[in-house]
């Protein structure tokens, strides 16, 4: 187009962009075809060959855009895979450190490495850095992945880099005290991360979640130059008392998304159990004896992914996780409209027959269950795309 018809560098890319779209907006590329001919005419190109060059534009705009866009992404699923396989912990430290993207949340990247063999360690004010990294010397031949500070909500980079080069600078610290002195990290910065669970390696045994909380209390961020030089004991902490396992994974995930600790549903399976029709885990849908083909089951999980793709004719999927997996849910419209409300929940468990194609397995849904009040407080939210 510019070279044998005129067109500007900025007009070329609008003709590019009408070919992607000219099926939804076809008056737009026919604008630019009587433009593209009458320059090349003028040009002293036959008016034949210019029609032809705009009939062989409007035929690569039918399947060249989609066949150009399969092939990249083709190579990308390629080597995406093969990293996957060869590279699990530097794969997923890199999806992690690209967040927010993607379907998966950062719960899901950490399970499905987990599975896989990554060994992954929590966030630590001694070990992390601001990104999530390879930690070579633990993680077997190709490194385990350490969780960065960039998961931990409300935690600036500046905040986590001054930490970084303070446990750089002097080492390993003994209270929470003596790191903001030695970091100028603000005071808000440390009880995010105490909130994290993340002084597990300070002092000797380390520092639990509500210790560390507990020595942030005392400090400020607007400093008392007359009291700088002043190094204070740590302060003791009262009597603090025992918080339950469901409790601490709540409390992981209201400050990094996710918990090393436990899946959510795990605390809710002893209720789940007791429930008829029984409820199983999602795990058995990867057994076909388990669950054959045709067979109506019950399953129940924290939603991670809606979506309703527009060629998908108004059907909605569905994917949830228990503490054993994921399942993959078929949601046709007169059900999800049924029971739309239940359908939007966090958690929730899904009644529907089993379908099987190969290792594909879907659950078509007949009913939908709300159920986030058995999360102990914890609230999820599914990532939509419809």
């Amino acid at each position: 187009a510019v070279n044998a018809a005129g067109f500007t560098a900025g007009e070329a890319d609008q003709l590019r962009r009408a070919m992607a779209a000219w099926k939804r907006k076809g008056d737009l590329i026919y604008r630019f075809g009587r433009k593209l001919i009458d320059g090349m005419v003028q040009r002293g190109i036959k008016p034949e060959f210019a029609e032809r060059c705009f009939e062989q534009i409007k035929g690569f705009s039918e399947y060249g855009f989609p066949e150009s866009h399969a092939a990249s992404f083709a190579l990308l699923v390629y080597v995406s895979c093969w990293l996957k396989k060869h590279w699990p912990a530097q794969f997923t430290a890199a999806l992690l450190n690209s967040q927010p993207m993607g379907f998966y949340a950062p719960a899901q990247l950490v399970r499905d490495a987990r599975e896989h063999g990554v060994a992954v360690w929590p966030i630590d004010i001694h070990h992390s850095r601001w990104d999530c990294t390879i930690e070579r010397e633990r993680g077997g031949s190709g490194g385990g992945l350490r969780l960065g500070m960039r998961m931990v909500k409300g935690l600036g980079e500046r905040d986590a880099e001054l930490i970084v080069g303070a446990v750089a600078s002097h080492g390993l610290f003994t209270s929470v005290e003596s790191l903001w002195r030695a970091s100028g990290a603000s005071a808000r910065a440390l009880r995010r991360l105490a909130a994290a669970d993340a002084f597990g390696s300070m002092g000797q045994g380390g520092l639990t979640r509500q210790e560390a909380l507990w020595q942030t209390r005392s400090l400020r961020d607007e400093r008392l130059p007359l009291f700088e030089q002043i190094e204070e004991a740590p302060p003791e902490p009262a009597p603090l008392p025992t918080l339950e396992p469901s409790r601490h994974v709540r409390l992981d995930y209201e400050a990094t998304s996710l918990s090393l600790k436990a899946h959510p549903v795990s605390f809710a399976r002893p209720s789940l159990d007791a429930q008829r029709p029984l409820i199983r885990r999602c795990a058995d849908l990867l057994d076909p004896h388990k669950t054959p083909a045709g067979e109506r089951v019950r399953i129940a999980g924290i939603v991670l992914v809606r979506q309703r793709p527009g060629t998908a004719k108004d059907v909605t999927f569905m994917t949830i996780e228990d503490e054993t997996g994921v399942a993959n849910i078929v949601i046709w419209s007169r059900i999800y409209h049924t029971y739309r409300h239940h359908a939007r929940a966090g958690f929730v468990a899904v009644q529907g027959r089993v379908q099987r194609q190969g290792i594909v397995v879907h659950v078509v849904a007949e009913k939908i269950q709300r159920l986030d009040g058995r999360l102990n407080g914890l609230e999820v939210s599914a990532r939509n795309f419809h």
